[in-house]
């Protein structure tokens, strides 16, 4: 199993996917899109060593603008998926930041069906949560309906990664302060101790 995360900015894939990465470390890639600078990167790979992840690659795209890109971004992904041909593809929601709305946007075009060979269709596509934002800027048919459940010690790590990330943490009382408490109400309600949410987009099984 191939599992590739693509994150607008780093410390978006911690959020959510940090569970799941910790889970299964050596079948996870993660691709940030933007360029955040060299404190950003330094936090980004203490998270990846306290997640186990090895695989990581930065597209090096202007944080904030995007989606002023989205053709070189779309080709830059396709690249990605050509070389890591994936079997699950992972892509934020799209709320209320342009980046935000960029990636999931341009990942959704590179998971399309091509009239060229060489290009990887990826057989499933899901969307993960970022809890940072509560409202979306238009209405989509996403529904929270893929849940990945996480042991104690896989959401311990998932928090750990997210303090990892000093920089972006703007007050306390803030959701990357609070990821066991959202792992645990995401999954009790469905009988679990902790999990991930996830809203499947495809699904090919072969």
């Amino acid at each position: 199993m191939r599992r590739l995360i693509l994150a607008p900015h780093m410390d978006d894939e911690s959020m959510g996917c940090g569970g799941l990465m910790a889970k299964f470390p050596d079948e996870c890639v993660v691709v940030t899109v933007t360029d955040s600078g060299a404190t950003r990167a330094a936090e980004h790979a203490r998270a990846m060593d306290i997640l186990g992840i090895s695989d990581t690659r930065n597209l090096g795209f202007e944080d904030g603008v995007t989606d002023q890109h989205m053709t070189d971004l779309v080709r830059a992904i396709d690249a990605v998926l050509g070389e890591v041909r994936p079997d699950e593809l992972y892509l934020p929601f799209p709320s209320l930041h342009q980046d935000h709305i960029a990636v999931y946007e341009a990942g959704m075009r590179s998971a399309r069906v091509s009239m060229s060979a060489d290009h990887h269709f990826p057989p499933s596509v899901f969307v993960y949560d970022i809890a940072a934002y509560d409202v979306n800027l238009y209405p989509t048919d996403l529904r929270w309906n893929v849940f990945e459940s996480l042991t104690e010690e896989q959401v311990t790590k998932k928090a750990l990664a997210c303090t990892a990330y000093q920089s972006e943490i703007p007050s306390e009382i803030h959701p990357i302060n609070s990821v066991k408490q959202l792992a645990a109400a995401a999954g009790l309600v469905r009988l679990m101790a902790y999990a991930e949410q996830y809203a499947l987009v495809r699904q090919v099984r072969r």
